[in-house]
């Protein structure tokens, strides 16, 4: 999946590219719209191959921070649990970094939704950046569109509940802690 939305953030990187372009040239009627509307293409085709990111990965997503919150919690039991025994360092090392390993999973599943969310709104920055104002009416209308168009992000949610954000990741770890918490007041 991340793979993926790398390749959708260097569509959006060439896409933000041949918008500069538009505005570092002396501005062509002809040319400049024959290059607006490839540029009104490949955002459709970035938004549509965002959208089928998501119906691909979204229930394996879900299914892997569910898997993740599980783990999260009970290592962060066993550890809890453990620091009060005479286990040996090592197996405390061990614990520790599957701890670690499994939360990094989970961060990097929410940092490449992040990562396409900031990806997509920079679209509408590079379109504002550009000289809209120097083009004729019409093709700067369709910049206009096009700019209010990346107003909405493009995201990644897990199974339709969890958007895959750092604030997603937040409300994991949350959970994760407020179960280790149950958990030991249980034991």
């Amino acid at each position: 999946m991340t793979v993926t939305i790398l390749h959708v953030s260097g569509q959006i990187d060439i896409m933000r590219h041949d918008l500069a372009e538009i505005s570092g040239s002396k501005y062509n009627s002809i040319t400049s719209l024959t290059i607006i509307k490839s540029l009104i293409y490949r955002h459709q085709k970035i938004i549509a191959l965002s959208e089928n990111i998501e119906s691909l990965f979204t229930y394996i997503a879900l299914m892997q921070l569910l898997c993740n919150t599980l783990v999260i919690c009970c290592a962060g039991f066993v550890i809890i649990i453990s620091v009060g025994t005479d286990v040996g360092m090592t197996s405390m090392f061990k614990l520790v970094s599957f701890y670690v390993a499994i939360s990094l999973e989970a961060f990097i599943f929410c940092y490449a939704g992040e990562f396409l969310s900031a990806k997509s709104k920079s679209i509408g920055d590079a379109i504002y950046e550009s000289l809209w104002y120097g083009m004729p009416p019409t093709d700067s209308r369709i910049l206009l569109f096009m700019m209010l168009r990346s107003q909405k992000r493009l995201t990644i949610i897990a199974g339709k509940i969890v958007d895959l954000t750092l604030e997603g990741f937040t409300s994991i770890m949350k959970a994760s802690a407020s179960y280790v918490s149950v958990l030991n007041a249980m034991y």
